[in-house]
């Protein structure tokens, strides 16, 4: 899957839940961030509806999109065990979104007392994830990058931008409409 899809490595059902129980909904704007690069990231989130890209200035300034996020999907900061988490990305919300937010310490500490070692767990799946999304990037066509972007998540078409689909798959703009005309979607 060339995206982080972590979730056939760790069981998040428990961790959802404690969203829907613990969560502060919270609606955001189309460009509002959600955690910044270099920043500690508190909290974290459940995405309820919208898409939230990851995204990292390239070399020339310009936002390069990581990964998506939609319904069902954790964002934040999270990957990093140690306390500060600065953030390697920013999360912005590509279109109208909302999310159930907590406070990650708390979130944690009751995922810690439910299922021990989830923390490493957690982290564990999501490195993993970044690494195949890496090796995708590097091995797989766009085409077939696209496919599986549209097979994890059908509407993200009508949702977003087609410069931040293009930017997800390494591609201009104009070489991203050429390819959607070939694949006739």
């Amino acid at each position: 899957m060339a995206d982080l899809k972590i979730y056939d490595l760790i069981d998040l059902t428990a961790l959802r839940k404690l969203f829907e129980e613990h969560g502060e909904k919270r609606t955001v704007r189309k460009g509002e961030h959600f955690c910044r690069m270099e920043h500690t990231a508190k909290e974290i989130g459940l995405v309820v509806s919208g898409v939230f890209g990851f995204m990292r200035p390239d070399s020339k300034g310009r936002n390069q999109i990581i990964s998506f996020a939609a319904h069902g999907d954790i964002v934040g900061a999270i990957i990093s065990l140690r306390p500060t988490r600065m953030s390697a990305f920013d999360v912005v919300a590509l279109c109208p979104a909302e999310i159930l937010v907590v406070k990650a310490d708390e979130i944690f500490g009751i995922m810690e007392s439910i299922q021990p070692g989830f923390r490493l767990m957690l982290t564990d799946a999501i490195a993993y994830g970044f690494m195949m999304r890496m090796i995708s990037f590097r091995c797989d066509k766009p085409e077939d990058r696209y496919t599986e972007l549209l097979e994890r998540m059908p509407k993200i078409a009508s949702m977003i931008p087609m410069s931040a689909i293009a930017s997800y798959l390494g591609m201009t703009r104009e070489a991203f409409a050429r390819l959607r005309s070939r694949l006739k979607v």
